[in-house]
């Protein structure tokens, strides 16, 4: 067996020559062969399929392999030494888990080195066969060209003759047609052509059992040692999320969650500590006309601190109500003024003071129905109306009726924080007939003279 290709071809290098001149001196003369004739250097090329091969390489790599399976051989042998140390020194689960662990890996191990040796063998198979197909090709090529030694001198001159031109040609022509020509049909055409199709045909069957071998081989897996123990030593754990249970976590309505409107939306009106009665909004009701300053009967218009701007007010109410209630409210606190003095106030003048003026004041006149419509109203709170007048502000007007039986609180005494600015409310326009609030305060100043 040799690894030097090119060195073997070059042994029949020179017989491959030879019956290339045949079979061109043949086509000359009208041979022709499609394997043989086709082109000029065919012969050449028939012989040169195996240039370039390199057994040498092909050899290291069979010595890599049978290497690499001596190393596992030896690991796996390390491997079962540190088994029966291990079985002696450690018992328990924990030692048996460890135990066929590492049996586990040792015949992992040696399915591995089970597989180089495998393909180590292909190798130097595939490398044993191409070189007897290289050796087979050349002896072949030179045992045919021996065949006719001793007419070869003569018919390559005539073959040359034939092919380039010169004297004797005819002569030439006819050692061609009756002698070289047979040769080339009887032993070119068939033994040498099988011989070239043997090498090649050779080769490629021996690539194809060298990866045919080594597909055989299954593939060997590692167990990784973590799946038996813990994380490695210095490795921290794996932080785990965590998750509350479902049962846990309060499924909450969208109806209790707070909606708080965003800038420029306007949503409801936050919960105020005091909302007005509907029937006495008297800042409200009241038309743009100033009250005498004598008895000012001025309803405050409560509002409770921190109530934002963008609000809704409340509605306003119908203005012949508010007037109506009005008029009631100042009647009971004209009454408890009148019951309140004493009969001869009026005439207790003091000397040097001219008497009252009652030519114009209809309520000193003493008309029956307004002094009965006024006495009617019942006394007044006397503590309401001194603590009015001492403080010089105007006095509290006492919820109605219709307030108290609604169930709605006065408002707090207690000093409030200044609410924002409300909205001022509609100008109502003055007909020219007064009414009856205007009426009561045009007399109002006159009562009690």
């Amino acid at each position: 067996m040799t690894l030097d290709v090119a060195s073997r071809l070059a042994v029949g290098q020179s017989s491959v020559a030879n019956t290339a001149a045949y079979v061109a001196a043949c086509h000359a003369v009208g041979y022709q062969h499609p394997d043989l004739t086709a082109h000029a250097a065919q012969i050449f090329e028939w012989y040169g399929r195996d240039d370039g091969l390199d057994l040498a390489v092909l050899d290291a790599d069979c010595v890599a392999l049978r290497a690499a399976s001596a190393a596992a051989d030896q690991a796996v042998r390390v491997s079962r030494d540190g088994l029966a140390a291990m079985a002696v020194a450690w018992d328990g689960e924990s030692g048996s888990a460890a135990d066929e662990f590492i049996r586990r890996h040792c015949a992992a191990g040696a399915a591995v080195a089970d597989s180089l040796r495998a393909a180590a063998q292909s190798c130097e198979a595939l490398r044993d066969r191409l070189s007897r197909a290289v050796d087979d090709k050349v002896g072949a090529v030179v045992s045919i060209d021996d065949r006719r030694a001793g007419e070869r001198p003569a018919w390559l001159t005539a073959a040359a003759t034939v092919v380039g031109g010169g004297a004797a040609r005819e002569q030439a022509i006819d050692v061609v047609a009756h002698q070289i020509t047979p040769y080339v049909d009887a032993d070119i055409r068939t033994d040498w052509l099988r011989a070239m199709r043997a090498a090649t045909s050779s080769a490629t069957a021996a690539y194809e059992d060298a990866v045919r071998q080594l597909d055989l081989v299954p593939t060997t897996h590692f167990e990784v040692p973590g799946v038996f123990g813990g994380p490695p030593p210095g490795s921290a754990p794996p932080a785990s999320p965590r998750t509350a249970p479902a049962a846990a976590v309060p499924v909450v309505p969208p109806e209790a969650l707070p909606v708080s409107p965003s800038v420029g939306e306007s949503g409801p009106p936050a919960p105020s500590a005091f909302s007005p009665p509907a029937d006495i909004p008297a800042a409200q009701s009241l038309p743009a006309q100033p009250l005498p300053t004598q008895l000012p009967v001025e309803a405050p218009a409560p509002s409770a601190p921190g109530i934002p701007a963008s609000a809704a007010m409340p509605s306003m109410p119908d203005v012949g109500g508010g007037l109506s209630s009005l008029v009631g409210q100042i009647a009971d606190a004209l009454g408890g003024l009148l019951d309140g003095m004493p009969e001869n106030a009026v005439d207790d003048v003091p000397p040097g003071l001219d008497g009252p003026d009652t030519e114009d004041d209809p309520a000193a006149q003493g008309d029956p129905e307004d002094l009965a419509s006024v006495n009617e109203a019942g006394p007044e709170d006397d503590s309401t109306v001194e603590e009015s007048e001492s403080a010089g502000q105007p006095a509290e007007v006492p919820p109605t009726a219709a307030a108290v039986e609604a169930g709605q609180a006065e408002p707090s005494s207690q000093p409030e924080a200044p609410a924002p600015e409300a909205p001022a409310p509609p100008v109502v326009e003055e007909s020219g007939d007064k009414t009856p609030c205007e009426i009561a305060a045009d007399e109002l100043p006159q009562v009690g003279q």
